[in-house]
């Protein structure tokens, strides 16, 4: 397509406006039928925008009409925020009409107190929400990024399921589809697509990165422009200076692009003075419940004009908005009663009176799972037994399944099979297993099976090579350490090796951690830092970063290394003495490995001192 003289302005100005160097690589979706101009303007402009959009022709040819609204989208772009200036507005932005001190998140819906907002300044505990970047952050570069229009405040925890993934088509509420793609839900579907449009006309930010221009038309079309929306524009507009024009009027993409009759809020016959509310809605029905989940419907509401939404409550909170005569009420307590009401909504911000309340019981799981069966000792060492069994099963889902030695709890485990170490050499035990399903229904322990270790024949081949060099347990936060050491002249593989804690003042070994797929050469050491420490030396000398409980100790939390399931060295001491709090204990040069805690063996140093991490 021959670009004309705007398009070689529209060009120009992003050159000068924006930060990237790429945009010119990016291929925007053009506008359909360039060639055919209107012989008049079909838009009457609402004399608030009259002076925003007078240098704009509406007359225009599509593409003409594309090139002049981009011109003016970048002219008055004239505050460029920094990303981190962004928040001064974003609140605003994004508050929630009925309670200023929340704001209302993106896809969920939800109404959510400013002060949960996450970000390394916030000193408060309860952080649920952070920014979503509509149009993925890590496909933008320079000031697109801070960009208000395409920031959202969202759910943290669905913001992270939705990554950078395209959009697409749905129902109902937010969801992931087949895990690479996003659905936006009913009542965001037109917010999103008036928001991907923006970025094409503002920075040339094509559509195909993030979904189908035909999608977003349709949704576009579907889903009519929010007071919500108006809000959020008119805040953006003062911190801005730039407005998104198809929120002003989404029928300006159905002018530049075809697709679905959008709705035109420039048509000059629009009542400004609609405070009519739409009816009660009436007929609530349960069409479907399950242990943790609702399904209800209920007949269409009436107005003036048109409903456009309906507002759900469970036990008078809100939970979400559709824009459908049904919805799914998820994450619910079995055996639990819920209170549910609907009011319904029109473009015009008037709501209805909430409907009668909807009494519902999710169904109840008082059923436990199958005892499990064929329970059998696998494999043995001088301090370890292996058992497998077959799995059991449930009407809901087996979580886990209860380990009892000589008929005492030893742990919950997610597997059907696990090794038990930290057994004392040549010696019977008594083992039975019970299932656990997610309810915490628990069955019958199964048929108890014996089990011997093996008689205590020494330290196994290669043990004397390996030791717990280091171990650093910070005075502050997660700054946790642990180094291996190889002092032979051999390599050692790993593979074999695990380390294990006892928490506090108890006597068995938990909390396996496999060395497996790590080799040492000799003279070389493996630093394990936990995932969440701060100190830089701690941080620069890191080999593994976990998360694992064995970095998260107590100076009372005894450490032991080992081979095979056998304990070959040992930091600490059992019945939960403080022999290592708040500091750094280091093998001294010489030492062998032993299964007692010599003190003696160990120099102390300052937490603070990492000095010597990283070496032996």
């Amino acid at each position: 397509m021959k670009k004309n003289i705007y398009s070689l302005l529209v060009s120009f100005l992003f050159l000068f406006a924006c930060s990237t160097d790429d945009d010119n690589n990016k291929v925007p979706n053009p506008p359909v039928d360039p060639e055919v101009p209107s012989e008049e303007s079909i838009y009457v402009i609402p004399d608030a925008l009259v002076g925003y959009y007078d240098s704009v022709d509406f007359t225009l040819s599509t593409e003409e009409l594309y090139d002049e609204l981009a011109v003016l989208t970048i002219e008055k772009h004239k505050n460029i925020l920094g990303y981190i200036d962004r928040h001064d507005y974003l609140y605003d932005a994004d508050e929630d009409p009925s309670n200023p001190a929340n704001v209302l998140l993106l896809y969920s819906g939800e109404s959510r107190s400013k002060d949960e907002y996450q970000s390394s300044g916030n000193p408060n505990d309860v952080q649920t929400f952070n920014t979503e970047h509509v149009y993925p952050k890590s496909l933008l570069e320079g000031d697109a990024i801070a960009d208000l229009h395409i920031l959202r405040v969202a759910d943290i925890e669905i913001n992270e399921s939705r990554l950078n993934f395209p959009y697409v088509d749905g129902d109902g509420q937010y969801k992931l589809v087949n895990n690479n793609a996003f659905y936006p839900g009913d009542e965001w579907r037109g917010d999103v697509a008036r928001m991907i449009m923006y970025m094409n006309l503002r920075y040339n930010e094509p559509f195909d990165e993030v979904g189908d221009l035909d999608l977003f038309l349709e949704w576009n079309a579907e889903d009519p422009v929010s007071n919500f929306e108006i809000q959020r524009n008119e805040v953006i507009f003062d911190a801005q200076g730039n407005r998104n024009p198809f929120i002003d009027n989404p029928h300006l993409a159905t002018n530049i692009w075809g697709g679905d009759e959008a709705e035109n809020r420039w048509d000059g016959e629009a009542d400004s003075t609609d405070d009519e509310a739409p009816s009660v809605p009436e007929g609530l029905t349960v069409d479907e419940k399950g242990f943790e989940n609702i399904k209800i419907s209920w007949n269409a509401s009436t107005d003036n004009v048109a409903v456009t939404k309906y507002y759900i409550e469970v036990n008078g909170a809100y939970y979400t908005t559709v824009t459908s005569t049904t919805a799914n009420i998820i994450d619910l307590a079995p055996g639990t009663t819920y209170s549910i009401t609907v009011a319904a909504g029109d473009s015009a911000g008037n709501d209805s009176d909430e409907s009668t309340a909807l009494e519902v019981t999710t169904i109840a799981d008082e059923e436990a799972p199958s005892v499990p069966q064929d329970l059998a000792v696998t494999g043995s060492s001088s301090s370890s037994i292996s058992l497998s069994w077959t799995a059991s099963s449930d009407n809901a889902v087996v979580q886990g399944y209860d380990i009892y030695i000589d008929g005492e709890f030893y742990k919950n485990v997610e597997t059907v099979e696990y090794t038990i170490a930290g057994l004392d050499a040549d010696q019977t035990y008594s083992f039975t297993v019970a299932a656990v399903d997610i309810y915490n229904n628990t069955s019958a322990q199964s048929t108890a099976v014996e089990g011997t270790t093996d008689a205590d024949t020494g330290d196994s081949e290669g043990a004397s090579s390996v030791i717990i060099s280091e171990y650093i347990e910070g005075s502050f936060g997660f700054n946790k350490a642990l180094e291996i050491a190889n002092f032979s002249d051999d390599s050692v593989d790993l593979d074999s090796y695990s380390l294990m804690k006892i928490t506090n003042a108890g006597e068995t070994w938990d909390n396996e951690f496999s060395l497996a797929g790590y080799t040492l050469e000799a003279g070389e050491v493996l630093v394990i830092v936990n995932v969440d420490a701060d100190r830089q030396g701690l941080l620069d000398a890191a080999d593994i970063k976990t998360d694992h409980q064995v970095v998260n100790f107590n100076g009372n939390d005894p450490i032991g290394l080992f081979l095979d399931g056998v304990l070959v060295d040992m930091l600490g001491e059992k019945g939960g003495a403080d022999f290592a709090k708040d500091v750094n204990l280091r093998r001294k040069p010489g030492s062998t490995p032993n299964t007692t805690f010599v003190p003696d063996e160990w120099e102390t140093f300052s937490d603070e001192n990492t000095e010597g991490l990283g070496a032996f």
